[in-house]
């Protein structure tokens, strides 16, 4: 730790900052190394010596660092530790941590409180905490946490003829639920946004913005009434294609408030 701290001092960007790396480390000491933990580079993350806990580059980290798992190589807040120990809280993304020799056909995660043995845990066949999820058959068993910490399959959805109404893959469809099962195949197939759907909140992924604007502002999303009347005609047909995308929360549109 002092030598850790001798580095820290020219460039932590307060004392507060150095005891959160502090904390950070003397945790590391404490917990049981990770079996068959494979390593990689996550964002700009830089430790001296690679640790035992899993670990990724976290956009939504604080400045100050002080977040569970910030600010974890002691240089960058937006390191963080994920997934085990004084961490397990924090969710670790499957799609670095799961190594798969094939995509799978079913969605997975990681799950910091999967130990040998346990149902769908090991999905890859190299780490315990890469589970399955959702689909058979683990529908009903093995729920997915939601679809921000889930890698849905690439085989999302398949229909003999493509429809007419909006559709996604939604790792959270449980049998019964609206707009499940929308192809007959794969139960996290969902209608949504219109006619017997209109309940169910069509995600903004649907629309073909160009990459530069899927991110920052303005932000957009799937308006299902865009068009019907004159509350919803300003920001529609963000992408071009479909009336319903829409865009929201800043600049010429921060008269629209963009959804949670």
């Amino acid at each position: 730790v002092e030598v850790f701290v001798s580095r820290c001092s020219s460039v932590c960007p307060h004392p507060a900052s150095a005891m959160v790396a502090i904390k950070s480390i003397s945790l590391i000491a404490l917990l049981p190394a990770a079996a068959a933990m494979v390593h990689r580079p996550a964002g700009q993350c830089n430790f001296a010596t690679e640790p035992d806990i899993p670990y990724f580059w976290d956009p939504s980290c604080a400045e100050d660092g002080m977040e569970m798992g910030c600010f974890a190589d002691g240089i960058h807040t937006q390191c963080r530790f994920c997934g085990e120990g004084a961490y397990m809280e924090v969710f670790c993304p499957a799609d670095l941590w799961c190594e798969f020799d094939n995509p799978p056909t079913v969605p997975y995660y990681w799950d910091a409180r999967c130990v040998p043995g346990m149902l769908a845990c090991n999905a890859d066949g190299r780490h315990v905490h890469c589970r399955f999820c959702g689909e058979y058959p683990y529908n009903g068993t093995v729920h997915c946490p939601d679809n921000r910490h889930t890698v849905a399959p690439e085989a999302r959805c398949e229909f003999a003829n493509e429809p007419a109404t909006p559709y996604f893959y939604d790792v959270t469809c449980e049998d019964g639920m609206v707009g499940c099962e929308a192809d007959g195949k794969h139960l996290g197939c969902r209608f949504c946004g219109e006619g017997a759907y209109a309940e169910v909140n069509c995600p903004a992924s649907l629309c073909t913005l160009p990459p530069s604007q899927q991110t920052g502002n303005p932000k957009h999303y799937w308006e299902p009434k865009c068009q019907q009347d004159t509350l919803h005609i300003l920001g529609c047909l963000a992408d071009g294609v479909h009336p319903q995308c829409r865009f929201c929360g800043s600049a010429d549109y921060a008269s629209i408030p963009c959804p949670e």
